[in-house]
């Protein structure tokens, strides 16, 4: 990790990166924590959103799902609106249980459009 910080600040004139995108290798957000502790790290939405198929295709309401999922993540203009379409979600298609959706609901301020504004990302979400 610290070849990766001095090699970065080296080349950027010791100015760490104000924001990263990466997929969810968790090695990279571990690194980036140690590393960048001042970075906003970002997940690349497109990656996770390739996911969907993987882990809720087998589902018969699948489509309805996936529209569903598209309007929770990309209609929620704040924090608050996301929490409750979110939750309604979960609720209607009875994902309570549903590990992966738990993992990203936790990690929601590293991929969620309403969760990243905090940070000028000139409309670039994927890697």
């Amino acid at each position: 990790m610290l070849l990766l910080h001095l090699a970065w600040m080296t080349c950027m004139w010791d100015c760490a990166p104000k924001a990263i995108i990466t997929d969810q290798c968790m090695a990279m957000k571990n690194a980036i924590e140690d590393v960048f502790s001042y970075t906003r790290h970002r997940w690349c939405i497109w990656h996770i959103l390739k996911k969907v198929p993987e882990k809720l295709g087998m589902y018969d309401a699948y489509k309805s799902i996936l529209s569903s999922l598209h309007n929770v993540v990309y209609d929620s203009l704040t924090k608050e609106e996301f929490e409750e379409v979110w939750e309604v979600f979960i609720k209607n298609y009875e994902f309570q249980d549903n590990e992966w959706l738990h993992g990203l609901y936790s990690e929601r301020n590293r991929w969620a459009p309403a969760f990243v504004k905090d940070v000028f990302w000139a409309k670039i979400s994927s890697t």
